[in-house]
């Protein structure tokens, strides 16, 4: 990023200000993160010379959770796997083949991946580990229809649920390791809350009258749920409307793309009303990924650093920054 020579002189706008508010939250929150780990260590013990638990998991995110609770103890393949989509996936002879022979199986329920839960059905219920059941019906997400949001439990509250119920699990069939990996799980519930209070630290940066994410699907559904931001699918004829009145009224500067779903809706619905029925200068915001983790060497490799890129995405969003050399339009008024 480039830096206009004459902006030392100026004094810091107020975007620049809360980026050095988010920076100094985000390091509070990492050190207070790191000495709750060290806490919990002595939860860990058990013999380590254990042989691998074979799990096959339905997605990224899931094999992750396996990893995070249990890494020296299973041996994790994802049946979707990095910059794939699980809707709609369909298995292969190999994969259905993977879910017979594997030790445990873990998905997450909720109707993703339906040949995956089909396929792991077959299994005896103490091989499987559906990570949403333990989730309170009252916390899941609806559509009009009365179907369930498959996204529900991506909220970092709502995983704690199957963080919890997968640590049961595994206790159980890798008993002479449970200390450890029970500290495991309190070290990443930890950090879920964490998430949670960090989350909600930075978006009190955005008023909740501002908190709008147009898009064309519900992934992100849990989290418009979760920090009060108005989700408008434009796929819908009514939510299209309320997305044109909302962006004009609160001058919303992007509207959201979300990896590996949509088929390029929102894009289509962008260049077909702007410069008409809002202003040219709405935008499209970085992509957003609800569906899958990055590599492992990425930040995003985990749940925790996917969701605070998707955090950063949807703030800067909604609150772009200045360009080099620019004030901030809240100061040049």
């Amino acid at each position: 990023m480039q830096t206009d020579p004459g902006s030392c002189h100026r004094h810091p706008t107020r975007q620049s200000l809360w980026r050095g508010i988010v920076f100094t939250l985000l390091t509070i929150v990492s050190v207070g993160t790191v000495q709750a780990q060290d806490e919990v260590l002595q939860y860990a013990g058990g013999e380590r010379d254990v042989e691998p638990l074979v799990v096959v998991a339905d997605t990224t995110i899931s094999a992750q959770l396996v990893r995070d609770l249990a890494e020296n103890f299973v041996q994790v393949e994802s049946i979707a796997e990095i910059g794939e989509s699980p809707l709609g996936l369909e298995l292969s002879d190999s994969d259905r083949e993977a879910i017979r022979q594997a030790d445990l199986v873990v998905y997450q329920g909720l109707g993703l991946m339906p040949e995956f839960i089909q396929a792991a059905e077959q299994r005896d219920e103490g091989d499987r580990v559906v990570l949403t059941d333990r989730i309170p019906d009252f916390r899941l997400i609806e559509d009009d229809a009365g179907n369930v949001n498959p996204h529900t439990y991506l909220s970092p509250a709502l995983l704690q649920f199957a963080v919890d119920h997968l640590t049961t699990r595994l206790k159980k069939r890798l008993e002479s390791v449970a200390g450890e990996i029970e500290g495991n799980r309190l070290r990443v519930n930890i950090e879920l809350q964490s998430l949670e209070r960090e989350t909600e630290g930075l978006m009190e940066d955005v008023p909740r009258g501002e908190r709008l994410l147009v898009t064309d699907n519900d992934v992100f559904a849990y989290f418009a749920k979760g920090y009060y931001f108005q989700l408008l699918d434009v796929t819908k004829e009514a939510d299209s409307k309320k997305a044109i009145e909302q962006i004009n009224r609160n001058q919303t500067p992007n509207v959201f793309r979300v990896a590996g779903v949509g088929d390029g809706a929102i894009k289509s619905w962008l260049e077909s009303h702007r410069g008409e029925d809002i202003p040219e200068s709405v935008g499209m915001a970085e992509e957003l990924n609800g569906l899958w983790l990055g590599d492992a060497n990425l930040p995003t490799g985990t749940y925790i650093g996917l969701f605070r890129q998707n955090v950063s995405s949807i703030l800067l969003g909604l609150k772009p920054l200045p360009a080099a050399g620019q004030e901030s339009p809240e100061l040049a008024e």
